[in-house]
């Protein structure tokens, strides 16, 4: 499982993402988002952003969402909030 963080509504982009990507186009790896500051949304918004950036990385790959495994979110007066997201993506050649 790779580990991405969400911060200040940023996504990380630690050295080894892009060596990720590359070695797992094919697969279906497991990936969690841990936000340290809540993401204001849906966990589809959240998705949705993490495969757009994500396929943005790198021109030879895309990536897209599979499934969720794990996921916590609150709804309160302020809207949606993700803490945390476990999803499986599928990386292919574009």
């Amino acid at each position: 499982m790779y580990t991405l963080v969400y911060i200040n509504g940023h996504l990380n982009r630690p050295d080894t993402l892009s060596s990720f990507l590359n070695s797992n186009v094919g697969e279906s790896p497991l990936l969690r988002v841990d936000c340290v500051t809540p993401f204001k949304g849906t966990d589809q918004e959240l998705i949705k952003e993490v495969c757009r950036y994500l396929s943005a990385i790198d021109p030879h790959v895309e990536v897209n969402y599979n499934i969720t495994q794990n996921v916590s979110t609150e709804t309160n007066v302020a809207g949606n909030w993700v803490h945390f997201l476990v999803m499986q993506i599928n990386i292919s050649e574009r």
